[in-house]
């Protein structure tokens, strides 16, 4: 059983920790600590009920889906069309933020041998990936997988080597505590953060016949452990960079990193977020190709078009990007899971009769209004917020 345990936290931590962890320490810094340590526990809280709830959505359906699958069987068709856009915006937006991360890496390994311009980087990274994309690639995901364990070493590395440059004065120098401009700006990126739930059906796998509260409690742990590498990271980024921290956290902290360190880490972390890049660009092109039957050619396009369009007419704030990505296209699953797992465990409950649906006890899932309830008015109105936050 441990190793089932070890296993299954490997592979969800693995997807968990990637290109997240670069941002976050910007946006503490612009938030300020207490902002950024709130939206950590509130964060914390949304995701750990959202991954379990999801979890008990693919633990008792039948069959290897997705969110556009799980909506049609639970809330029917127009909910399936609606998850797809959803589930399309997030790509792109997630693409978006990857581009845009490689570019930023790609100019520190570049200004080693001195430089080239951080958007003709951004748009090679672009290129890079549609061109990579025109193939049968297989198995990228593994290989992005595999990626993590050098990235979190190499962070680990820099955690080693920064930790004796940090000085109180850095977190004494922060925003204003109670209000300032970005005092939402990390609620969002904790989202994107600690986002893992692609990777719950594959570990809903290892643990379909042992019991759900084994599979709850390893996603408990991944993301506990998450949090716990993200906040560590923070607190020395922060604590050795000072005003000095930038988007990608590592350019800002070449001076204690050194030349050398800030190359090579900008190389694990370039291969890191382009694995992550192109996995998403041909799942999007497969959607297109396989499951509503488009061209070959028109599927390429549009899966590779839209974030460089953003990216040219200037939509490149990396942090406001992936904060909204966060906000919103985690909030938007976040009201699917609650609804699906509502209406699945209603219908079961009800004695109707569904073959892609395990038999679930009645006291298997344990429901509570108010909780339920909160998380969903809470995801709304965080939405509502970014949204008029961006367009006022």
């Amino acid at each position: 059983m441990l190793g089932l345990y070890l296993k299954g936290v490997g592979i969800l931590t693995g997807l968990i920790i990637g290109a997240g962890v670069f941002a976050l320490p910007y946006a503490f810094a612009k938030a300020g600590l207490f902002w950024g340590l709130i939206h950590l526990l509130v964060g914390f809280l949304v995701i750990l009920l959202l991954h379990k709830w999801y979890g008990e959505v693919a633990y008792y359906t039948k069959g290897a889906r997705r969110l556009t699958g799980y909506a049609q069987i639970y809330l029917g068709n127009k909910a399936k069309f609606i998850a797809l856009i959803i589930t399309i915006g997030s790509y792109y937006g997630s693409m978006l933020v990857y581009g845009l991360l490689g570019g930023k890496f790609l100019t520190n390994f570049f200004d080693f041998f001195n430089g080239y311009t951080e958007q003709l980087l951004t748009i090679a990274f672009f290129g890079a990936g549609a061109l990579l994309s025109l193939f049968n690639i297989k198995r990228i995901g593994n290989i992005s997988f595999y990626l993590t364990a050098p990235l979190i070493g190499f962070i680990f590395y820099f955690i080693y080597i920064a930790a004796p440059n940090i000085s109180l004065d850095n977190f004494l120098t922060q925003p204003d505590w109670l209000y300032n401009a970005d005092w939402f700006l990390p609620y969002g990126v904790w989202l994107f953060s600690l986002s893992g739930f692609a990777a719950l059906p594959e570990v809903r796998d290892l643990f379909e016949k042992t019991s759900l509260a084994k599979f709850k409690k390893v996603i408990s742990i991944s993301l506990f452990l998450s949090a716990i590498f993200y906040l560590l990271f923070i607190f020395v980024v922060l604590g050795s960079s000072g005003s000095l921290v930038t988007e990608d956290a590592l350019s800002g902290a070449a001076r204690v990193l050194g030349a050398k360190a800030l190359t090579i880490g900008s190389l694990i972390g370039f291969f890191a977020v382009f694995t992550s890049y192109l996995a998403l660009l041909v799942s999007l092109k497969n959607i297109f190709r396989f499951d509503y039957k488009a061209p070959f050619a028109l599927s390429w396009l549009i899966s590779f078009l839209p974030p460089i369009a953003m990216y040219l007419v200037g939509i490149n704030e990396l942090i406001t990007i992936l904060s909204i990505v966060g906000t919103v296209g985690m909030g938007v699953l976040g009201v699917f899971i609650i609804f699906m797992r509502y209406s699945m465990v209603r219908t079961l409950k009800n004695g109707d009769k569904n073959d892609v649906v395990k038999e679930i006890r009645t006291d298997a899932i344990k429901f509570n209004p108010l909780l339920e309830g909160a998380v969903l008015v809470g995801l709304i109105s965080a939405i509502v917020y970014d949204l008029w936050t961006i367009f006022t």
